[in-house]
């Protein structure tokens, strides 16, 4: 069923008015262990009071809510990739500290504060400096770091941790933090579920060993390839991961039916995003052995797997590459990848898309209409295959103007399911 929702893009300040409240203890007896993956100590990156916290949101338009003092930690953990070779992965953990007039409202309403937790996948990036731990170390004892509008990692902060109350975690993802150096693998599904499933044990760990009132529930929300990752993390989870029991699972404008979107992208003449394709392209050829000048043409054969390893832009990228594709693809391989349903990669994107299971957990796909990065086909196909709800945030955002109201009305959806 898709669900159309007329919206227009609101401030900063009334998304993030959305989260306040804690949640019940509904999952009192689950996700009580987490997992001993913890490789190191928790590094402190950040710490600041309610109080430094409530003079920053004033600033962004919110005087009416409490803020929570936030502290930001990295953890480093151990996941593995697709062909099962351990990896030292990194995330940023946000752990909300709530005001003694917060405690005390609470105490008013006959309620006990307790934590909630949202993993928070992040949409594609390309340089190191933009993994969440990256930036949550730049932040140190900044607060005004923390209004910067164009870091998504920034963002979740304060709207789940500041505002909202949640415990968030972000994975930095494999490629980058203290896996930087590694191929990151864009769109494979086993290493995106397996860095967002051991985060969330780590976290757990690291919340049970701090004595932090967990309740038990756990959400997954992220944006574009943050989208795919927290789908296929969440297939996972309900697949073969019975002790992680989900509250609620909101991706947003992923590439969730990867042939479906190969299709498209190499029957049109040109590539809005190069550095997408280039990035995708080279996880493949790397993860399977493929050989790139195969299916791309020189010289970018041959700069692709310079691109991804954490060193450069997108834009730089993108100076890089043609946004051609007779030009950037071998014609033969091209004409095989739209005509053979037995092309290599094309398989390969059939076996990795991960809109092909029946959700247990309250699931719900947001897009919008408008979007040409992420054609809105995507995400209504993959929900009425899936037998779920897609709710299309307005049909004129293209893809990045798409995210802002997305994460409102997940963050919506969020505080309702926390609060049942």
């Amino acid at each position: 069923m898709v669900k159309h929702v007329n919206k227009t893009v609101l401030g900063c300040s009334l998304i993030l008015t959305l989260f306040i409240g804690c949640g019940g203890y509904d999952n009192e007896d689950k996700n009580v262990v987490g997992e001993a993956k913890l490789l190191a100590p928790a590094k402190l990156l950040f710490d600041f009071n309610s109080s430094v916290m409530q003079s920053l949101i004033a600033q962004i338009g919110i005087t009416d809510k409490p803020a929570f003092g936030i502290k930001g930690y990295k953890i480093i953990y151990a996941t593995k990739n697709d062909k099962g070779e351990d990896i030292n992965a990194s995330g940023l953990v946000t752990v909300p500290v709530p005001s003694s007039a917060i405690l005390e409202g609470l105490r008013k309403k006959g309620k006990t504060y307790s934590m909630s937790i949202v993993s928070d996948q992040h949409g594609t990036i390309f340089p190191d400096t933009e993994a969440p731990t990256n930036v949550a170390a730049t932040i140190g004892t900044n607060a005004a770091a923390l209004l910067s509008p164009d870091s998504w990692t920034i963002q979740s902060i304060i709207a789940l941790s500041v505002v909202g109350g949640f415990v968030t975690i972000q994975p930095d993802y494999i490629g980058f933090g203290s896996s930087k150096g590694i191929t990151h693998p864009y769109l494979l599904e086993k290493s995106s579920a397996n860095c967002v499933i051991d985060m969330i044990q780590s976290a757990l760990k690291f919340g049970n060993d701090g004595h932090l009132p967990l309740n038990g529930q756990i959400f997954l929300t992220g944006y574009s390839e943050g989208g795919y990752v927290t789908l296929a993390a969440a297939k996972e989870i309900e697949k073969n991961y019975p002790d992680i029991s989900l509250k609620g699972v909101a991706p947003m404008s992923g590439p969730y039916d990867l042939n479906l979107t190969g299709m498209g992208v190499l029957s049109s003449p040109t590539m809005q995003r190069p550095d997408f394709i280039g990035g995708i392209i080279n996880s493949y050829g790397q993860n399977y052995d493929i050989d790139l000048t195969t299916m791309v043409n020189e010289p970018y054969a041959t700069k692709l797997p310079t691109f991804f390893l954490g060193d450069y832009t997108g834009a730089q990228i993108r100076a890089e590459l043609t946004e051609s594709i007779d030009e950037f693809f071998v014609t033969n391989f091209k004409v095989d990848f739209l005509t053979n349903p037995n092309n290599k990669l094309r398989t390969l994107f059939v076996q990795n898309s991960v809109n092909d299971y029946k959700p247990k957990t309250k699931t719900k796909l947001y897009y919008c209409k408008g979007d040409t990065v992420i054609p809105s086909v995507i995400p209504e196909s993959s929900a009425a295959k899936m037998g779920i709800e897609a709710v299309n945030i307005g049909d004129t955002y293209e893809h990045v103007e798409c995210a802002s109201p997305a994460y409102e009305a997940v963050t919506q959806w969020f505080n309702e399911l926390r609060s049942e």
